[in-house]
């Protein structure tokens, strides 16, 4: 008996090695999604920021949710005029490495972001 655990054991250890092997070899990407190029320094900046930015945008984007949720109350279930008022607080909410590199756009609300327009 000790002879087939030590065989199931050999070929469950073989199982495990040829499938990290596999999940070793490079992945061809799909048209249209983009490589990850490693950028540190950018990543570092990006938490720094968001340390200093997370405590101001995280007020504004409740007191603008809580606006925007009164309007729609206010005008009974008006949910272009609750998006209406959200969207002046609805921009980025964290700093990311594409908001460093210029990949995305850096907006307080929807309204001043270039892509929403």
């Amino acid at each position: 008996m000790t002879q087939w655990r030590r065989n199931a054991a050999m070929a469950l250890v073989a199982i495990l090695l040829a499938g990290g092997a596999h999940a070793a070899q490079p992945v061809p990407t799909a048209p249209g999604v983009e490589e990850h190029e490693p950028n540190p320094g950018a990543a570092l900046a990006a938490a720094g920021l968001n340390v200093l930015f997370l405590p101001l945008r995280l007020p504004l984007t409740v007191l603008g949710a809580a606006l925007g949720g009164l309007t729609g109350f206010m005008t009974f279930g008006g949910k272009h005029a609750a998006d209406d008022v959200f969207g002046l607080v609805d921009g980025t909410q964290v700093i990311n490495v594409r908001v460093l590199e210029g990949r995305e756009p850096f907006c307080i609300g929807s309204l001043d972001c270039p892509a929403t327009r």
